[in-house]
């Protein structure tokens, strides 16, 4: 299986740094809530709190360093779908969730009251939620409902209640994320269950407009963000672990878009003469590049790990 090289970095002494690091990781601090509850979602602002939504409906607040509960925020009825801090600010944190609301909260204040609640069709269970680069764009994507539809819900996150517009036209299942660009305020990718992966331009008047592209990743999709260098690139992960990378900046071209794309990405670390023994692949969001490394054996979780 050939192996872009736009998709790994080659250097080795970056990359045997990066081992050493991965092999010296440790359980710095655990928390043992009182009354267990399976953890959803994670959300962490640079100068803020971590944000831990839960299968009882609540946020919960801990200290980034000591992991200490600074308290819980209350109020949705239904599971969650996703939590996100604003860019600018570590105490204006977001949620979504199949009760069909968005919520603002008060990451200083955690009471059972949202500072904001943003609501579209009572028939629409939110399913995805995300916030743009320059934090003025609500999205939340819905579950299917029963005359088959999803939809994309915008609003203005300046206006409580400001319903801004929804494209309905674009999925057909469960959409399942929604991911704004980290640096384009109107570049916004979705992902869904009916396996379509869809990059917008929001800059543009109508939803056929807005469409820039759209990416078949075969099966349900489970995660997709941003990657590459400038962030042209999609990376996809779908239910079913198949791996695709993307390159949207092929679009003004007769380049394909698919760089790399694997049925199975649980094969790829042992793939003979790909990756060697006791390799694997991991993705490092903060700039967003994919490396090749060798894991030690830490295992402080005994269940399936959701988010780090």
């Amino acid at each position: 299986m050939p192996v872009p090289n736009a998709f790994f970095r080659p250097d080795r002494a970056s990359m045997d740094g990066l081992e050493k690091k991965l092999e010296g990781l440790t359980i710095a601090q655990r928390c043992h809530p009182e009354q267990p509850t399976y953890l959803l979602h994670l959300a962490l602002h640079p100068c803020g709190p971590l944000a831990v939504s839960c299968s009882s409906f609540s946020i919960r607040l801990h200290d980034r360093n000591t992991l200490d509960l600074l308290g819980e925020c209350q109020g949705h009825s239904g599971a969650m779908c996703g939590l996100t801090f604003a860019h600018t600010s570590p105490v204006l944190l977001y949620s979504g969730s199949a009760d069909g609301t968005v919520r603002a909260w008060d990451a200083r204040r955690p009471v059972s009251k949202a500072v904001q609640m943003f609501k579209s069709e009572a028939a629409h269970c939110y399913s995805s939620v995300g916030l743009s680069c320059s934090d003025t764009l609500l999205c939340a994507g819905t579950e299917q409902i029963s005359d088959g539809d999803s939809f994309l819900v915008f609003w203005d996150s300046r206006k409580a209640g400001a319903l801004l517009g929804v494209y309905s036209e674009s999925h057909s299942d469960d959409i399942t994320q929604v991911c704004f660009h980290p640096q384009d305020k109107d570049r916004l990718a979705s992902g869904s269950t009916d396996g379509l992966v869809n990059v917008f331009d929001l800059s543009q008047g109508t939803e056929e407009e807005a469409l820039l592209a759209t990416c078949n990743s075969g099966s349900s999709a489970a995660a997709v963000c941003w990657s590459g260098a400038k962030h042209t690139q999609l990376l996809c992960l779908s239910h079913d672990e198949g791996l695709h990378l993307w390159d949207l900046g092929q679009l003004e071209t007769d380049e394909p878009l698919t760089l790399f794309s694997a049925a199975d990405a649980r094969s790829l670390p042992t793939e003979p003469g790909l990756f060697g023994v006791h390799r694997s692949m991991t993705l490092n969001r903060s700039d967003s590049t994919m490396w090749i490394c060798h894991f030690g054996h830490i295992s402080p979780h005994t269940a399936v790990i959701i988010a780090v």
